[in-house]
């Protein structure tokens, strides 16, 4: 977790010396974690989440960046123990300029989840996940909601999500 803040905290003072060209942002959001196949299969209820990112957009606003870190909970259905998965994924964003009050983009992006079953052991496996996003002008803060499908290569099988987060966004 400090990796992640320190790589948040970096995107961010790295933006300063390149406002005039690349943008930096912050965003902070949680929402809803929605297990999917095996995963819920298995016995995986959909859970809540966290994240915070930071990344930069490029001059023209329609490529860009950004690393962010998740901590997600999930109980299991039998209501005997949780499942927690905590991440850092780098994604490219792609992004029509925002002429209005609103605005789309895209994501995807590959990093790594840590596993860890209470009870049971811990994991950290590669993962991907692919997504998109609405961002709405409130004053200096943009409001984000974004939906992703995440997918975790565990053994002999994927973890799957699909992460809802809402939240604010500072700059960019």
């Amino acid at each position: 977790m400090k990796a992640i803040g320190a790589v948040v905290l970096g995107s961010v003072l790295i933006a300063g010396p390149l406002a005039g060209q690349w943008r930096g942002h912050v965003q902070l959001g949680g929402g809803l974690a929605i297990s999917t196949g095996v995963f819920k299969e298995d016995g995986g209820k959909s859970g809540w989440l966290g994240q915070v990112a930071g990344g930069l957009m490029s001059p023209g606003g329609i490529l860009g960046g950004r690393v962010s870190g998740t901590f997600a909970k999930h109980d299991f259905a039998s209501g005997i123990g949780s499942f927690k998965i905590v991440g850092a994924m780098g994604d490219v964003l792609v992004s029509p300029r925002m002429s209005g009050a609103a605005g789309v983009y895209g994501l995807a992006g590959v990093g790594f989840q840590n596993l860890k079953a209470d009870p049971g052991a811990s994991q950290t496996k590669f993962a991907w996940n692919a997504g998109a996003g609405v961002l709405v002008r409130a004053g200096s803060l943009r409001i984000f909601i974004e939906g992703r499908f995440l997918s975790i290569s565990t053994e002999g099988q994927k973890t799957n999500t699909i992460p809802i987060t809402a939240g604010v966004r500072l700059g960019g």
